[in-house]
């Protein structure tokens, strides 16, 4: 019964939350009526399992008083008895009570101990799965921090089930490398191989000469940046979401950053400035907001390594010279998922990837000046690449 009413509650609060974050998709196609029903659906089974489980519990604790309340009648008639009979004084039976008396509080709790017992069995098992899943990260033994470098990163026969296949390439310190291709290529799992936000099947990634797999989750954490569509802004207030990487940042970086990133310009129109609360995902603030939050965020303390997905998509011109900005000055190397074909003329280097392979890889200018799979992408409809790449195609 603890499993059952755990079960519908949580179904219950995942199906509010994406009402929620959907509620536009609920009254654009007219869905209000089912989704308010689904949702009484959804309490009545919660309020029968909460029912059931608080009956659960009321009977376990019940049968704690009766125990109690027969132990101290049961007490009271041998006492009796006995004393009728002489062979014990009613002293004996005061002091038996007064036993009884200590023995019956705790015993009364033992079914509500029962019920928390049981809920903790259930969380426990939860816990047990999600630390049992596959593909959870964790450090290896030994595991050391990762050692100063400029930011080179290699793949080295990296292969990730159907996802990837047999990768070999590097970026080499301070390069910007597009990574090309279309929807399912496997270019945003890439970035996330880079990260060490997954592991690799076979292979290994290397940062400056380390194994990523060696090294510990911290140090991989201070030394990478991420921003893209699956690393959305979370609630608070805007200013916890600009130090999120990096609280310790000292007021020189944290200008450096806001200046970069026209961070001051987003603060001024809003009331509340950095006190503003965001809703899931930002989606309180305009597309372009957004972007230069998780941008400044990504690059707030200085990392070696910037994975950037989709960073320039669906931006509006003052967002798009904000992004244009920080590829510029970023020090370290930086990988870009692209459909743009305009960013592939800053890239240094570029990766196209198809179905997982790796199809065409080298500098710029040559992958460019010649007839091959990236220039054949590109010379297509601007808006069928755009919809080939885009991760909703």
């Amino acid at each position: 019964m603890a499993r059952a009413s755990r079960r519908r509650r949580a179904r219950l609060s995942a199906n509010v939350n994406q009402q929620v974050a959907a509620i536009g998709v609920i009254h654009a196609f007219g869905q209000a009526d089912r989704e308010h029903d689904r949702l009484r659906r959804q309490s009545r089974r919660l309020r029968t399992a909460t029912v059931d489980s608080a009956r659960a519990t009321g009977n376990l604790m019940g049968l704690g008083e009766g125990t109690a309340a027969m132990a101290t009648a049961v007490t009271i008639g041998v006492g009796a008895y006995e004393v009728g009979a002489g062979r014990i004084s009613p002293g004996t039976v005061v002091a038996a009570m007064a036993i009884v008396g200590l023995l019956t509080a705790p015993l009364r709790d033992l079914g509500r101990v029962e019920a928390y017992r049981q809920n903790a069995r259930v969380s426990f098992e939860k816990i047990g799965r999600f630390l049992e899943t596959p593909g959870s990260l964790g450090e290896a033994p030994g595991a050391t921090p990762l050692a100063g470098g400029m930011g080179r990163l290699s793949f080295s026969n990296v292969s990730l089930e159907r996802a990837v296949i047999g990768i070999t390439v590097t970026a080499e310190p301070g390069s910007l490398v597009a990574i090309v291709g279309p929807n399912g290529a496997g270019k945003s799992t890439l970035l996330s191989l880079a990260a060490r936000l997954i592991v690799p099947t076979t292979g290994a990634v290397y940062l400056d000469g380390q194994n990523l797999a060696d090294s510990t989750l911290t140090s991989i954490r201070n030394a990478i940046g991420v921003a893209g569509p699956d690393f959305p802004l979370i609630r608070g207030t805007i200013g916890h979401n600009l130090r999120y990487r990096y609280p310790e940042a000292t007021d020189e970086e944290i200008d450096r950053v806001w200046r970069l990133c026209g961070i001051t310009d987003v603060l001024r129109g809003l009331p509340d400035g950095e006190e503003t609360k965001l809703t899931d995902g930002g989606a309180n603030l305009s597309v372009g907001q957004r972007q230069r939050i998780a941008l400044a965020r990504a690059i707030l303390g200085g990392p070696r390594l910037l994975l950037l997905d989709e960073a320039d998509a669906n931006l509006d011109p003052d967002a798009s010279a904000v992004v244009d900005r920080v590829l510029a000055a970023f020090p370290g190397t930086i990988l870009l998922v692209t459909h743009r074909r305009e960013r592939l003329d800053d890239a240094d280097v570029i990766w196209h990837l198809r179905d997982g392979h790796m199809v065409e890889a080298g500098p710029a200018g040559d992958v460019l000046q010649k007839i091959g799979p990236t220039t054949r992408f590109f010379s297509l409809d601007p808006a069928t690449v755009a919809a080939a790449a885009s991760p909703s195609a």
